[in-house]
């Protein structure tokens, strides 16, 4: 069940910004005999990345690692990929600013303590389930699902069901 408060902030939402590494993905790198890393990924998530989309949702991942299969994953998603970010905080701004949003218009969704400051920030802070402790009481809704384990469907559904008419 949704409870209220967290619809209403989640009624104001246009702006959706994942984090990418332990949210659309497990958290663990694979890497082969070569050094090719890789990452497993959810075709689930991007259904409902693709919905968020037909409900003119704009969404955007930020990700502090510089991987060439974060780009690529986004890239299949058609999402806009800010990637080798440092400051997330800085990035959100910035982005805040060019749209012309404020901040409770933004719904962020992080894993780990490099995202406290952007969940803290945004009018919506999502947090996974296997998340720390720290990110976990600043969030206004927690996973029941781990990062990589359909996570993002789980936040796609909820967003949805949020912008529907009671």
């Amino acid at each position: 069940m949704l409870k209220d408060k967290l619809r209403n902030k989640l009624q104001k939402s246009k702006l959706i910004v994942f984090d990418f590494d332990g949210i659309f993905t497990d958290g663990f790198v694979y890497l082969d005999q070569d050094g090719k890393e890789t990452v497993r990924c959810s075709r689930r998530d991007s259904l409902g990345i693709d919905m968020l989309k037909a409900a003119g949702l704009k969404i955007i991942v930020i990700s502090r690692k510089t991987n060439p299969v974060v780009e690529m994953r986004c890239q299949k998603m058609k999402i806009k990929c800010f990637s080798g970010i440092r400051d997330k905080l800085e990035t959100l701004k910035k982005i805040v600013n060019q749209s012309k949003i404020s901040p409770e218009e933004i719904c962020y969704i992080g894993d780990d303590i490099t995202d406290l400051e952007c969940i803290t920030f945004a009018g919506v802070g999502i947090t996974v389930n296997n998340a720390p402790r720290e990110l976990k009481n600043r969030a206004d809704y927690i996973t029941s699902l781990n990062g990589g384990d359909h996570a993002v469907r789980e936040i796609c559904d909820l967003i949805i069901k949020a912008k529907e008419k009671k």
